[in-house]
């Protein structure tokens, strides 16, 4: 649905503008940034190729991880059996998960 991006999108923006990032522990790319700092070191190598080997499967790791979590999310919206709680669920998590990938403030 058009609208429902439009919402998101607006949404994500207005609390970009009015909260910014937040420099906590609490934030999803936090959560990531030290995920990738715990399995960096395990990565290193004298061989170049088998560090590069490292990196690909920490990179598919985290990719794999972030999926999961998002369809069990997308899972659990669709199973609320009232239409419009859905899509209001649907439209606030949308819009927190998209205001974390921006940083405009």
């Amino acid at each position: 649905m058009i609208i429902e991006s439009l919402l998101i999108i607006g949404i994500a923006l207005l609390l970009d503008f009015k909260f910014g990032d937040p420099k906590n522990k609490y934030h999803p790319t936090a959560w990531i940034g030290s995920f990738l700092a715990k399995l960096t070191p395990i990565t290193k190598n004298k061989n170049p190729t088998i560090e590069k080997f490292g990196g690909a499967c920490v990179v598919i790791i985290t990719l794999f991880i972030v999926i999961l979590l998002l369809l069990a999310l997308n899972i659990g919206i669709s199973l609320i059996t009232v239409d419009y709680v859905s899509l209001i669920v649907s439209v606030i998590v949308g819009a927190l998960l998209l205001k974390s990938t921006i940083a405009i403030h």
